[in-house]
């Protein structure tokens, strides 16, 4: 890559240029292994699956039904 700045760099310009090197390595997969996720992270999955497997229109009545539990609240 060709540097177009004069000068020295600052301390915020290196840290961004040393950040995008290594998101660039890891993309390239030279970097390290991903961090596997911490075994509490199951509930998150469930909600995660169950949302992606759910139909839209469930999902739009959900919305509709705590749009109106919340309006009553006030």
């Amino acid at each position: 890559m060709t540097d177009a700045s004069v000068g020295p760099m600052s301390a915020e310009e290196t840290n961004i240029r040393e950040a995008a090197d290594q998101a660039y390595r890891i993309l390239e997969g030279e970097g390290p292994a991903p961090i596997p996720p911490a075994s509490g992270d199951r509930l998150v999955k469930l909600l995660r699956n169950a949302t992606r497997e759910a139909p839209r229109q469930a999902l739009a009545i959900a919305f509709i039904l705590g749009a109106m539990f919340a309006w009553r609240r006030r």
